[in-house]
C-alpha cells in the first residue's frame, strides 16, 4: 500500500502533518511546546523565531479536543478556499498566517507589561490563528451559505462570522489565545477585500513542494487578449478554469479567465442564496 502524495490536497497535507506530530508528542511525551511554542521572550530572542511557525503545528497533549476540533474546521474549510486560490496560494497563506498569528500574540502578550517578560506566561501552541484566516476566508467567499452553530442550529455564514468574533472580542478564557484568533480573522478580511494574491510576491516553488515528476503544461502564448464573451461562459470551463488553478495557481490565468471565473463564483453564489 502506497501513500500518494501527489494526489493529497494541502489541506490533508496540513492535517496529517499536525494530527503526526501531536501523536508522536502525546505518545512520546516530549512536550514540544517546551522548545517550539511561542514563549513571552520569544520576540527578545532571535535565535528562537522558528518558533513562530513551529508553535502552529503544536497541540495540548493533555486532551484530544484541542487538536480534533482544530483539524475538523481546518478540513472543513480548508477545502473549499484551496479549491478557490489553488493550492500553493493556499499553503502561502497558512503559513504567513501562523507567523502573523504568533508575532500579534507576542506582542499583546507583553504590551500590559511594558514589553517586560512576565515570568508566568505560557507557551502558545495551536494552528487555530492559521484556521480563523482560512475559514474568514470561506465566510467571504461563501457568505449564504448555510453553516451549523453546534453541529445542531443553522445560520448563514456571514452569521456564523459575526458570532466567532463577538466571542473572540469578549471571550475571557485565560487558557485561549483570542488575539492570535483576532490577528487570523483581521488578516483573512485584508487578504479578500485587498484582492491580493501572494504569488506575486513569493515564488509558488518555495511553497509547495512539487511530488510528480509530470512536465508543467505549456504556456498558452498569444499577441493580444482574447475578447471576453459572456455569454459563452459554462460550467465545463469554469471547471477547466478551476483545474488550472488547482495546478498552477491563480497567477497563471488570463484576464479572461478571470473574468469567467468571477463569473461562475457569482453564479454558484446566485444558486446557493
Amino acid at each position: 500500500m502506497s501513500f500518494n502524495m501527489e494526489g493529497q490536497s494541502a489541506t490533508m497535507l496540513l492535517v496529517y502533518a499536525n494530527v503526526g506530530i501531536f501523536l508522536i508528542d502525546w505518545v512520546l511525551h516530549l512536550e514540544l511546546a517546551t522548545t517550539f511554542g511561542t514563549h513571552a521572550d520569544t520576540l527578545y530572542t532571535p535565535l528562537h523565531w522558528y518558533q513562530y511557525l513551529t508553535y502552529g503545528f503544536l497541540h495540548a497533549t493533555d486532551t484530544p479536543w484541542h487538536i480534533v476540533m482544530n483539524m475538523f474546521v481546518l478540513w472543513m474549510f480548508g477545502r473549499f478556499v484551496e479549491e478557490r486560490y489553488g493550492k500553493a496560494e493556499f499553503l502561502k497563506i497558512y503559513f504567513i498566517s501562523i507567523v502573523f498569528c504568533g508575532v500579534v500574540w507576542n506582542l499583546v502578550t507583553l504590551a500590559p507589561y511594558n514589553f517586560q517578560v512576565p515570568r508566568d506566561a505560557v507557551p502558545m501552541i495551536g494552528a487555530s490563528g492559521a484556521i480563523s484566516t482560512i475559514m474568514t476566508l470561506f465566510i467571504c467567499l461563501y457568505p449564504k451559505m448555510t453553516l451549523y452553530l453546534g453541529l445542531i442550529f443553522p445560520v448563514p455564514a456571514w452569521l456564523a462570522g459575526v458570532i466567532i468574533l463577538l466571542l473572540n472580542l469578549f471571550g475571557r478564557d485565560e487558557h485561549v489565545a483570542y488575539s492570535a484568533h483576532l490577528a487570523g480573522i483581521g488578516l483573512g478580511l485584508a487578504y479578500f477585500f485587498s484582492g491580493a494574491h501572494l504569488g506575486s510576491f513569493i515564488p509558488s516553488k518555495f511553497a509547495l513542494p512539487k511530488w510528480s515528476m509530470r512536465s508543467r503544461p505549456r504556456l498558452r502564448v498569444h499577441t493580444e487578449e482574447e475578447e471576453y464573451d459572456p455569454y459563452n461562459d459554462s460550467d465545463e470551463e469554469a471547471e477547466r478554469i478551476l483545474d488550472k488553478v488547482r495546478e498552477s495557481g491563480m497567477d497563471s490565468l488570463t484576464d479572461t479567465e478571470r473574468r469567467k471565473l468571477e463569473a461562475y463564483s457569482r453564479r454558484m453564489r446566485q444558486k446557493l442564496s
